[in-house]
């Protein structure tokens, strides 16, 4: 007789937070920061967390002045903001990816942001920059992002 006590929790294979799921969620960081420097909205856009029209929305943006809940309001958000200067540049050899479960991944990295309404306006600040990932079925994608002044 199998003692119930020595079964698995669950029937499924048995996954880690692998190398090269680290390595995905580098990338999408990564991607998004190719996507905001040119101002490239729709390229911005894909890395974000897509829901149905009955799920509730995880995207998330807060920084010191000001918060966007929701894809549609940060969208909107930088439809305004890329009207100007932004320019995200992470230090790539400051990024961190750090799992939370096996579907979920912190992405942290020490950032140099440009922005500003005109290059003659645009300041170059840096900044600690946030990220929450999540597993989906069309890969890893960002659910939130918290910039914090580094100054």
């Amino acid at each position: 007789m199998l003692a119930a006590g020595n079964a698995p929790a669950h029937a499924g294979p048995i996954h880690q937070f692998a190398d090269a799921d680290r390595q995905e969620v580098k990338n999408v960081f990564l991607r998004q920061a190719a996507a905001a420097t040119p101002h490239d909205i729709v390229a911005f856009e894909r890395v974000l967390v897509s829901t149905a029209p009955d799920q509730p929305d995880p995207i998330a943006f807060v920084a010191r002045t000001y918060q966007f809940l929701g894809k549609t309001a940060f969208i909107d958000h930088f439809k305004e903001t890329f009207k100007g200067v932004w320019k995200f540049k992470p230090e790539v050899e400051s990024i961190r990816i750090i799992p939370l479960t096996l579907d979920v991944a912190q992405a942290y990295a020490r950032t140099l942001i440009t922005l500003g309404h005109s290059d003659a306006s645009a300041k170059i600040a840096p900044y600690l920059v946030y990220e929450v990932a999540v597993r989906t079925s069309e890969g890893w994608r960002i659910a939130s992002i918290v910039l914090e002044p580094a100054q």
